[in-house]
């Protein structure tokens, strides 16, 4: 009784704050410039605008529709970027990559799709992002120097960090400079992939919240990207390794990524499962994400994606219901 109180306390905000945003056709207009002004002032929250076009996709009767919202969040966050000092492109780019993806997962839901599903197509699209990159620009890396140049002071810091061991000697800007370019794509197709599903997730939840459903848990406890992409990866990562080709080493970090999120899918999947202390689940998510523990980030990030990467040729959940105790349950 108490935890289903604590847990009602909890969500009350989330669903009274909801219920304000999609009263009117004026207050979600607000709404959605509001929380794009707000994703480029908060670290981090740059899923904000996305999470609330993929609400309004999927709420019936909603005041304003979901593309309208998208606009509105796109311009408000183009407008942004460009009194940031980038030019009007990128400044689209940015406001695209924050608001299209989120609306179409938003839509697909809507007509029935699964999360899975989703999750499958927007990994497939940041990799056609890195392929369109590498089709269109004869220096992909080479965007992205001008850029790194003027972070020199800061990658200064970097260098003493990654300095060669025991040989004293520390990486020059132009290498930290070079090696940052090189990768730079296969990290934004990364961070784009990621920014989306945060969205979609967040959306849904919500979504749950307004309609007293448990809408996203289920859902993201079964997020798998399928042995198609897997097998995929796999010659990514050999063409990578082996034949050093950038668009393949970028489309590695895709696939990190995606395999990440799979790995967190099926950390759920136990926790519901087993009945595993929700403390693992927090650290492993602090751990992921603190900045001050780089080497535990890395260290998590790749057990995750190992985990996530088995989960498609091994049925690890359905284990997990097999054993002793274990079986569905009523987490959110």
């Amino acid at each position: 009784m108490f935890a289903a109180r604590a847990k009602a306390r909890a969500v009350f905000p989330m669903h009274s704050l909801a219920e304000w945003l999609t009263a009117s056709r004026a207050r979600a207009f607000i709404g959605s410039g509001l929380l794009a002004f707000l994703a480029l002032l908060v670290p981090f929250c740059t899923w904000l605008p996305g999470a609330f076009v993929v609400l309004l996709a999927l709420r019936q009767g909603q005041p304003l529709a979901d593309w309208v919202a998208a606009v509105v969040a796109g311009g408000t966050v183009a407008w942004g970027v460009v009194q940031a000092g980038a030019g009007p492109l990128p400044a689209l780019l940015v406001s695209l990559a924050l608001v299209l993806p989120p609306l179409l997962i938003g839509r697909l839901l809507r007509r029935g799709g699964s999360l899975n599903f989703g999750f499958q197509l927007a990994t497939l699209a940041a990799l056609v992002l890195l392929v369109v990159v590498y089709a269109v620009l004869a220096d992909p890396p080479g965007i992205w120097r001008p850029m790194l140049e003027k972070l020199a002071a800061e990658l200064d810091r970097v260098g003493v960090v990654m300095q060669n061991v025991g040989s004293g000697r520390r990486p020059q800007d132009s290498d930290l400079i070079q090696a940052s370019a090189a990768r730079m794509w296969g990290v934004v197709a990364w961070v784009v992939l990621l920014n989306t599903m945060v969205a979609v997730f967040v959306g849904a939840a919500v979504m749950g919240v307004l309609e007293r459903v448990a809408r996203l848990g289920p859902a993201f406890r079964e997020l798998k990207a399928g042995r198609t992409l897997a097998v995929v990866a796999i010659v990514v990562t050999l063409a990578a390794t082996v034949f050093h080709w950038s668009l393949a080493a970028d489309a590695a970090f895709v696939f990190l990524g995606a395999f990440v999120l799979q790995g967190l899918s099926v950390l759920h999947s136990a926790r519901a499962a087993l009945g595993i202390s929700g403390f693992w689940l927090v650290a492993t998510y602090l751990m992921l994400f603190w900045p001050f523990w780089p080497y535990t980030t890395v260290f998590v990030q790749g057990g995750l994606a190992i985990f996530g990467f088995m989960d498609n040729w091994v049925p690890l959940r359905e284990r997990f219901r097999a054993r002793p105790g274990g079986g569905p349950s009523g987490e959110a």
